[in-house]
């Protein structure tokens, strides 16, 4: 069994702090955000800044990690 533990300090990163926290140019993570490669969090109000969803890609990232380990055992079982 595979156990893994994130803490997200910050759910929700505008797209200024989400550039600067991941070294990308801030109009890449704005070209990422229009083809649908980051989640973002759903605007109640047109004039409120739009929102990185963080939460959504830790919780992506961890299903990856688990796919991946997934297949490496399934692998193993079929070498042995």
């Amino acid at each position: 069994m595979v156990n893994i533990t994130l803490q997200v300090t910050t759910p929700y990163l505008t797209y200024a702090e989400y550039a600067r926290a991941s070294g990308l140019p801030y109009n890449t993570v704005k070209k990422m955000v229009y083809e649908g490669r980051l989640p973002t969090r759903p605007k109640n109000d047109p004039r409120s800044k739009p929102l990185i969803n963080v939460q959504a890609l830790v919780i992506e990232a961890a299903e990856l990690r688990l796919a991946d380990q997934k297949a490496l055992i399934e692998d193993a079982n079929q070498v042995s």
